[in-house]
C-alpha cells in the first residue's frame, strides 16, 4: 500500500513539473508574440509615414480613375444578362426567393418581439385583496407577477396614480368573484381567484403597445377605467385592451386624471344610457342629483351644467359652497332641512339620479318626478352569479331585464346584464369639457402606495369629497399660472378638519390643502 502511495505521489510531482513547464512556454510565446506585434505595428506606422506609401496611394487613385473612364454600363448589362442566361437555373431562383421571404418574416418577428418586450419588470408592487374578508383582506405586496402583452390590441401602462372606489371594498367581500373567475379562466395575466388587484381607474404612461393598437403609442400619457371583472389599476404596471384607454387631457395632473374615469363611466351610464340625456337633449331639463359631493355626484353636476340643464342637488351643509361653485342651481342641505319636504315643494324633476340605491324611499322619488320622468341609480347591484353560480346567474339577470322592459318599472339599474359598460370613447367625449374647465377633477386625498390600507379605511369614514387617490410615483412639480386659481375650502366656508386635497384645474374651485399638489 505504501508503495502505491509512493508511485502516485511520484506521478503527481511529475505532472506538476509538466504543467509548470508548459505554463512557462506559453508565457514565453505570448511575450514573444506581444513584442513581435509591437515591432510590426511600429514598422507599419513608419511605412505609412514614408513617401513610398503616398506614391502607391496616388498610383491606385490614378488607376481607379482610368478604370472609371473606361467603364461602360452596356458592358455590365451584357455580362449580367449572359450570367443569368447561362449560369442561373430555376432552382437558384426558387431558393433565393424562399430565403428572401423567410428572412423578411424572421426580421418582422424579431422587430415585434423587441418592440413589445420593453421595460416592465418581472415583479411589481400592487394593492390586492388576499381573501374575501373585507378591509382586513387588503394588503400591499411588493413582488406580484407583472403583466405582459398577450394580444395585439393590448397596451402596457406604467401607472402613475390610481383611484379607489367603494366598489373595491365590495370586491374584498367577494363581489363579482364568480364572473371574474369565469371570464379570466384562460388569461395568462390572471393567476387564479386570489389575490385580486384592486382599483377601477388610473392615469399613467404607455410603455408598450400591441401590433394592432392605433389610438396610442409608446410614451403617451393616458387615463382609463376597467370593468369589475378585470384585474384592477392599483399596481405599478397593468395591461388593458386599447378600447378602455384614452389620451389624458394635458390640463390634468396624473392624480387629477386618476380621480375621474370610473366616476365618469358611472355618471355617463346613468345620465346618457339610462336617462337619455346628452349634449343635444339636456337643455331645459330639471335634474335632481342626490349626494352631490360624492364622486359620481360631482361629475354628474358638471355634466348637466355643461349640457345646459338645471341642477338641484342634496349635500351636507359644509359642502354647500362647493356644490354652488361647481354650478348647482339649487342646493338642499339634508342635515339642516327636511329634504323630503323641500323636494316636494319644488317643481318636479325630469330625471332623478340616486347614487345611493334603494336606501332612499322609492315612492317619494316618484312623487317628485314629472309624469314621464325617470329615477336612475348608479348603485352597484349584486351579481346573481355570486349567489346562483355563473350560468344560472346569467339566466336570472336576463329574466330581470326582460321583466323591466315589459313592466316599465321606473327603477332602472342599467348596464349590460347588471355590469357597467366601460369605454375609452366616453373619456374622449368628455375630454373637451376638461380642456374648457367645465369638468374638473376633485381629489379628496392622496396617499403613497405603501399607505393604501390607510386610504381604504379613510373612504369608509365620514363622507369623502370626490375621489381618494393612490400615487405610485411622484409627479412633475406643478406651476400654477395664476395665484387666483388656488382657493381653499376654508375660503369657501367649508370645515377642512376632515377634508384634505382638491387638485388643480382651470376653474377657481380646484383647491390645495393639507397635501397640496404643488408639493408633489
Amino acid at each position: 500500500m505504501d508503495h502505491l502511495l509512493f508511485l502516485a505521489q511520484e506521478h503527481l510531482e511529475s505532472a506538476q513539473i509538466s504543467v509548470r513547464t508548459f505554463s512557462g512556454r506559453v508565457g514565453q510565446n505570448l511575450s514573444n508574440f506581444k513584442d513581435g506585434s509591437k515591432a510590426s505595428f511600429t514598422s507599419l506606422m513608419e511605412k505609412l509615414k514614408s513617401q513610398i506609401i503616398i506614391e502607391k496611394l496616388n498610383e491606385f487613385l490614378q488607376n481607379s480613375k482610368n478604370v472609371w473612364v473606361k467603364f461602360r454600363i452596356v458592358d455590365v448589362y451584357n455580362r449580367c444578362l449572359y450570367f443569368f442566361l447561362t449560369e442561373v437555373t430555376r432552382t437558384h431562383i426558387y431558393f433565393g426567393g424562399m430565403c428572401f421571404v423567410f428572412g423578411t418574416l424572421i426580421g418582422i418577428g424579431m422587430g415585434i418581439r423587441i418592440r413589445n418586450n420593453v421595460v416592465a419588470p418581472q415583479r411589481m408592487r400592487a394593492v390586492v385583496a388576499t381573501s374575501y374578508k373585507g378591509l382586513e383582506a387588503i394588503n400591499v405586496v411588493e413582488d406580484i407577477l407583472a403583466p405582459r402583452i398577450i394580444s395585439p390590441d393590448q397596451v402596457l401602462i406604467q401607472v402613475k396614480a390610481a383611484g379607489i372606489d367603494y366598489l373595491d371594498i365590495k370586491i374584498c367581500e367577494g363581489y363579482g368573484r364568480v364572473m371574474r373567475n369565469q371570464l379570466n379562466k384562460y388569461n395568462p395575466n390572471d393567476w387564479g381567484e386570489l389575490p385580486v388587484i384592486l382599483g377601477r381607474d388610473c392615469s399613467g404612461i404607455v410603455v408598450s403597445v400591441g401590433m394592432n393598437v392605433s389610438k396610442v403609442q409608446q410614451g403617451d400619457e393616458v387615463w382609463l377605467a376597467v370593468p369589475v371583472h378585470h384585474q384592477g389599476t392599483l399596481s405599478e404596471y397593468m395591461v388593458v385592451s386599447e378600447k378602455f384607454v384614452a389620451l389624458k387631457p394635458p390640463q390634468l395632473t396624473h392624480e387629477g386624471a386618476a380621480a375621474l374615469p370610473y366616476n365618469i363611466m358611472k355618471a355617463w351610464d346613468s345620465l346618457v344610457n339610462q336617462a337619455g340625456l346628452g349634449e343635444m337633449s339636456t337643455a331645459g331639463k330639471r335634474v335632481l342629483i342626490h349626494a352631490g359631493v360624492s364622486g359620481i355626484g360631482l361629475v354628474a353636476i358638471q355634466l348637466i351644467r355643461a349640457w345646459g340643464g338645471h341642477v338641484t342637488t342634496t349635500v351636507n351643509s359644509q359642502m354647500l359652497p362647493l356644490a354652488q361653485n361647481l354650478g348647482a342651481d339649487d342646493v338642499i342641505t339634508y342635515d339642516t332641512n327636511n329634504f323630503e319636504k323641500e323636494l316636494l315643494v319644488r317643481e318636479k324633476f325630469d330625471v332623478v339620479l340616486n347614487p345611493l340605491g334603494p336606501i332612499l324611499n322609492e315612492s317619494n322619488l316618484l312623487e317628485i318626478c314629472t309624469p314621464g320622468g325617470l329615477v336612475v341609480t348608479a348603485a352597484h347591484t349584486n351579481f346573481p352569479s355570486d349567489s346562483y353560480g355563473y350560468f344560472w346567474g346569467l339566466l336570472f339577470m336576463l329574466y330581470i331585464r326582460i321583466k323591466y322592459y315589459f313592466t316599465n318599472t321606473p327603477w332602472v339599474t342599467g348596464g349590460k346584464l347588471g355590469t357597467l359598460d366601460i369605454s375609452g370613447k366616453v373619456l374622449e367625449r368628455v375630454a373637451p369639457l376638461v380642456a374648457t374647465g367645465q369638468l374638473q377633477a376633485i381629489v379628496d386625498k392622496t396617499y403613497a402606495a405603501q399607505d393604501a390600507e390607510v386610504a381604504f379605511h379613510h373612504i369608509t369614514q365620514g363622507e369623502p369629497v370626490g375621489k381618494t387617490v393612490i400615487r405610485f410615483s411622484w409627479s412633475v412639480p406643478i406651476r400654477l399660472n395664476h395665484p387666483r386659481m388656488v382657493v381653499t375650502l376654508a375660503q369657501l366656508g367649508i370645515d377642512i378638519s376632515h377634508t384634505s386635497t382638491l387638485c388643480r384645474g382651470k376653474a377657481p374651485i380646484m383647491s390645495v390643502l393639507q397635501n397640496p399638489c404643488t408639493s408633489l
